[in-house]
């Protein structure tokens, strides 16, 4: 058997072991429940890529990252034709490009493990994966860590390092797994005291992250408990997509919203409305809002709602993706405008530099980023950090409005793009940490689902029916600690970054070269 032929069957067995391990780690992104399988899908690929040139292993975390992204996001295609308004072709191929380039992360991984080389400890592998986790830059800012948020208990370091600690503690789990198999298969004197080595630390971790939350997590309870209380009606129209951007159809939703509001006003504070459910475009100048523009003029409580805040006095007009809070005599108390916006659904990528571009997508909207406040007040003492829509899977926003003042996070969303796929739940799962994080209550809600109430814990206090028209009132706290994560940010992803830059600079000055043989175990 030649050496070519039995290199082809290695590789050939190795392509598929990455499919695998990628199928399990995007499985662990499609259905949450299967979040044991993100542990056994990051030590499979680890040990796919023991032993490989940095070429190889470049085209195996590819692979994997193909396998599983394209999995985890498939929704991106359905996404595209109704948000987007994209044929099915063309929403096929422009999904294929935010997945590749995520892809390329895993192997940028991949290819830097083989060139870097065992690290002691098998530390090579966690320093890597978190490293480059924290530092891609990727459209969807999936982290490993994430695939977890039905197991509370993990979560909680999340107040100290963000998710990037727990996906530390996976990778580096899943490369002593590697390295144990290794010295198994080895033999020798020193195998047990090996074996022990490895597996000891990890564990470690592991435990001393199941046990900080096993703390913690009564802990922030008992804070909760001690808080004042505010009592938010949370209100689900499920309005669908095409009846949302229908103009005929816009005062049966607002009657249909203000309906729901009414069942629960009795026992709620406030009322909070989804994202863009208003759709008349209201001036940034106007202090008050008259029964024109109110979307509930009776309402006998404040009420936040999505809606269209528009600067007119500028040229060209600009349009803002807005949170409105009202109060019950209509004043406006507080405007938040959407700061970072979607590309290809709130706005065309260069469209103002080349208009014919937004051909391809009538539907794309052409919104203007905000740069007014973050924080929402009511005279009663809460302040509502403002998110809107995916603003809620980025860190640094929650985190600044905290610093501001905000004693409790809200973000208002409309999902109704995805339809029944995964994304809803992605979503949450993403912004299940800005609770963690910043230990503040967070109120999500949403036009068709997942509407959620989430304690600082972690823990879902409300979960809404998807697809369904639902009003409820529910109570969340008002908390005012500052967390080290708030304050300090990401100290823990920026000591990985440098701990993994010293092992490239010691590995560079060994020879810059990449390495003619493979390195062994992870």
């Amino acid at each position: 058997m030649s050496t070519r032929w039995w290199g082809a069957v290695v590789m050939s067995t190795r392509s598929w072991g990455a499919v695998v391990a990628g199928v399990l780690l995007g499985a662990s992104f499609f259905d949450f429940r299967l979040f044991a399988l993100a542990w056994v899908g990051a030590a499979l690929l680890l040990g796919v890529l023991a032993g490989e040139i940095p070429l190889r292993a470049f085209f195996l975390g590819f692979v994997a990252g193909m396998a599983g992204l394209s999995l985890a996001f498939a929704w991106l295609v359905y996404a595209l034709q109704v948000f987007g308004g994209f044929s099915f072709g063309i929403a096929v191929v422009i999904s294929l490009a935010p997945i590749a380039w995520m892809a390329i992360q895993l192997g940028v991984c991949g290819a830097l493990l083989a060139w870097l080389g065992p690290l002691p400890l098998s530390l090579a592998a966690p320093l890597i994966f978190t490293g480059i986790e924290f530092l891609f830059p990727s459209l969807f800012p999936w982290r490993l860590a994430h695939s977890q948020y039905r197991v509370p208990v993990l979560l909680q370091s999340g107040d100290l390092a963000g998710p990037f600690l727990l996906t530390f503690a996976m990778v580096w789990t899943g490369a002593c797994a590697v390295q144990v198999r290794a010295l198994i298969l080895r033999g020798g004197p020193q195998r047990s005291r090996a074996v022990v080595l490895h597996t000891l630390p990890p564990l470690l971790l592991v435990g001393g992250l199941v046990a900080y939350g096993l703390w913690r997590m009564p802990v922030i309870e008992a804070a909760r408990q001690r808080a004042p209380v505010l009592r938010v009606g949370v209100v689900q129209g499920n309005v669908g997509v095409s009846r949302k951007g229908r103009q005929a159809s816009f005062t049966r939703n607002m009657q249909d919203y203000r309906d729901l509001s009414a069942s629960i006003a009795p026992t709620s504070d406030v009322l909070i409305w989804p994202e863009t459910v208003f759709q008349r475009h209201i001036p940034t100048t106007m202090r008050a809002l008259d029964r024109g523009y109110h979307p509930f003029p009776d309402s006998p409580l404040p009420l936040i709602f999505g809606g269209l805040g528009v600067a007119r006095n500028m040229t060209p007009r600009r349009i803002f993706n807005s949170a409105f809070l009202v109060d019950a005599s209509g004043q406006i108390r507080g405007r938040y405008d959407k700061r970072v916006l979607v590309p290809f659904g709130e706005y065309m990528p260069l469209g103002d530099r080349f208009p014919r571009l937004r051909t391809i997508s009538p539907a794309t909207g052409n919104f203007r980023p905000g740069t007014g406040p973050l924080v929402l007040p009511l005279d009663d003492g809460a302040r509502f950090g403002a998110l809107i829509c995916y603003e809620d899977v980025i860190p640094d926003l929650a985190r600044a409005a905290v610093r501001a003042g905000a004693n409790v996070l809200l973000n208002l969303t409309n999902d109704a793009w995805y339809g029944d796929t995964a994304q809803p739940h992605q979503h949450q799962a993403l912004a299940i940490w800005r609770a963690v994080e910043t230990r503040r209550d967070f109120v999500r809600v949403t036009n068709t689902g997942l509407t959620s109430v989430i304690a600082a814990s972690g823990s879902i206090l409300t979960t809404f029916p998807t697809f369904v028209p639902h009003a409820e009132a529910t109570e969340v706290r008002l908390l005012a600690s500052v967390t080290p994560y708030t304050r300090y940010g990401d100290v823990f992803g920026w000591t990985v970054v440098g701990l993994l830059a010293l092992a490239v600079g010691r590995r560079w000055r060994r020879g810059p070269g990449l390495p003619c043989k493979p390195h062994g175990p992870v």
